[in-house]
């Protein structure tokens, strides 16, 4: 949810029976820029994000499964006795721009792409407060809107060039080649879940969006991004370098990686190394869900034996990068790696995959997120790590691996779940924290 204001209470889950807090189940979610005048019942979600949102006097913040995260956000959170959720309050928000967005002039009778400039130590919505000064108002003659069938890479490359701005209308794009992006300040806007999808066809490629070096103030927004049979190295990379602008970050809004799912078993795998690859620095995430299919279409049957191999689903090298709702599932080594210095996520939400073994996976101590042994500096906040190994008995090490000893490694909140399945997670963080397995079910180890 982003940008809403809801005259009431928001209610994220429903009272069905049968799971936590008689809620049923939900996975979890993300809601940024809004306001809702009677509060927010999370219910039986097993995690949420809430960044720059804002509720009503007297309202509250409630339940939840297992951790709930607010960042800049406005409004109590109202623990109840005995709950297992815990609450994570990030006071403001370090760095943000809100995602551009289009607007309807009805007495103009034209369409405006709206880019919000970036804010710092943000609290609650600033929708209500923006001046022209706040907000880069573009005309639509700046702006290509692109269709299905019709714009190609190519098509998509040569406008960038020229200084337009792209939109994404509903559709997927099967490229054969990269969207490269080569200009400072430009915007790629998907809407209805736009899909950009390596085609069939396609030779191996190095990503299929790349950001060059040196640029600052890029936005890629409202996107799936989908690997296909020849793979590719990455799906989105961003620089091959440390470089980039603080004053001038650049965005990742809404962005859905997905390696299969679409196809079953008898059609040829798709592929990638690594979902997301962050080599520039002071590059900022903002709800962010990359997922390796654990079943496929048509009829919803578990994905077997490693099939459509990825890797990582985040990799990031550059400095001063900021994820806020971050969601990583079921690729088949490291999760997330971090190897910058001062990265910071606030909101981790990571299922390891369903279908390793012991052999290719547990031995090799692969776990949900990694800080380098390298790294000095490191924020990470709210963050919970599942298990489901649902065909073979894995005992995985651990939910965290980060430096020991390191005064800068900053970890609050921090956990692991054993959903269903076979085997356990050993420990929480490295060799410390207990073991989750059968015998707990469905309740959080924190790390104490």
């Amino acid at each position: 949810l982003r940008k809403v204001h809801i005259r009431g209470q928001l209610r994220l889950t429903g009272p069905v029976g049968g799971g936590i807090y008689d809620w049923g189940y939900a996975s979890g979610g993300f809601t940024a820029d809004s306001r809702i005048d009677g509060g927010v019942e999370f219910g039986g979600q097993q995690q949420f994000c809430t960044r720059n949102s804002e509720i009503g006097d007297g309202a509250a913040y409630k339940h939840g499964a297992w951790s709930n995260v607010l960042i800049g956000s406005k409004g109590a959170y109202k623990s109840e006795p005995g709950q297992l959720a815990k609450e994570t309050i990030v006071e403001s928000t370090e760095r943000i721009a809100e995602k551009p967005y289009i607007i309807y002039e009805e007495c103009e009778n034209r369409y405006y792409l709206m880019i919000p400039r970036p804010e710092v130590a943000k609290r609650g919505v600033s929708w209500e407060k923006y001046t022209s000064s706040d907000i880069e108002r573009v005309d639509f003659e700046d702006v290509y809107v692109a269709e299905e069938g019709v714009s190609t890479a190519a098509t998509i490359n040569a406008k960038l060039a020229e200084g337009k701005h792209v939109l994404l209308t509903p559709g997927i794009y099967k490229i054969t080649e990269p969207i490269v992006i080569r200009r400072s300040n430009a915007v790629i806007l998907g809407l209805g879940m736009a899909t950009v999808e390596q085609a069939d066809d396609a030779p191996y490629m190095d990503s299929l969006i790349f950001v060059q070096d040196g640029l600052e103030g890029v936005r890629i927004a409202g996107l799936m991004v989908q690997g296909g049979q020849a793979g590719s190295h990455a799906l989105i990379k961003w620089g091959t370098r440390k470089n980039g602008s603080i004053q001038n970050t650049g965005f990742l809004y809404d962005i859905f990686c997905r390696i299969g799912g679409d196809r079953d078993a008898s059609k040829p795998e798709v592929r990638t190394n690594t979902m997301v690859l962050i080599n520039s620095s002071n590059v900022v995430g903002d709800n962010l869900w990359l997922w390796r299919a654990d079943h496929e279409m048509p009829r919803n049957d578990g994905v077997k034996d490693s099939r459509n191999k990825v890797f990582n689903a985040l990799e990031v090298n550059g400095d001063n990068v900021i994820m806020y709702g971050l969601f990583a599932e079921h690729t088949l080594h490291d999760l997330t790696v971090w190897n910058g210095e001062n990265g910071k996520t606030f909101f981790y939400q990571c299922e390891l995959p369903y279908d390793v073994t012991q052999q290719n996976f547990g031995d090799h101590g692969y776990c949900g997120y990694v800080i380098g042994d390298h790294v000095k500096t490191h924020t990470l906040m709210g963050a919970g790590v599942y298990s489901f190994f649902r065909d073979y008995d894995v005992q995985a090490q651990c939910g965290f691996r980060a430096p020991e000893g390191e005064s800068g490694i900053n970890l609050q909140h921090i956990f692991t779940v054993f959903l269903n399945g076979k085997g356990s997670i050993n420990h929480v963080l490295n060799h410390r924290g207990d073991r989750c397995s059968s015998t707990s079910q469905g309740r959080p180890h924190y790390l104490s």
